[in-house]
């Protein structure tokens, strides 16, 4: 006598596969993610060192520092691109404020925005963008450009930023 296997569990056992196989691909980017979080550069500005987290990928550039609950003043956020273009930026789902600085492809500074504070959920969320092209992206600790003299113009020094090389 034949058994039949039941169309209910060929589907049972289909939708299971389908689901380790999205699970197994979470864990990979979770696990990618953290092996980017675990990347860092020495980043010179303003006569002082900040250590930067690195953030090269598309998914850890669209969260940047908002999977961080707060900032020390000697560490960063840096946003490397492939290209140089006008990044924009906006605070969604940050949990405290931050200065911006846009680096062009040379370690200048083209661009800055100060003391920028975390969006609201009732409240648009507003955009930041420079005019000039850049080519990285550094988020410090609020207040941070003001307190060590940081200007447009000022150049950045880092083993990641390459003079010129872009």
């Amino acid at each position: 006598m034949k058994k039949i296997i039941s169309p209910w569990f060929s589907c049972l056992v289909l939708f299971l596969v389908l689901l380790s196989s999205i699970a197994y691909i979470e864990i990979e980017s979770v696990q990618a993610q953290q092996q980017e979080q675990n990347k860092t550069a020495l980043v010179s500005l303003g006569g002082v060192n900040v250590t930067a987290s690195l953030s090269t990928t598309p998914d850890s550039q669209s969260k940047g520092l908002s999977i961080k609950d707060s900032l020390n003043e000697n560490e960063g956020m840096l946003f490397i691109f492939e290209s140089p273009q006008k990044y924009s930026f906006w605070m969604k789902d940050m949990k405290f404020p931050i200065d911006i600085i846009w680096i062009n492809s040379t370690g200048k500074i083209v661009h800055i925005e100060k003391n920028l504070s975390p969006c609201y959920l009732l409240l648009p969320c507003p955009s930041y963008a420079p005019n000039n092209d850049s080519l990285y992206v550094l988020e410090v600790v609020s207040n941070f450009t003001n307190k060590f003299g940081v200007s447009v113009g000022d150049s950045v020094e880092s083993e990641i930023i390459k003079r010129g090389q872009h």
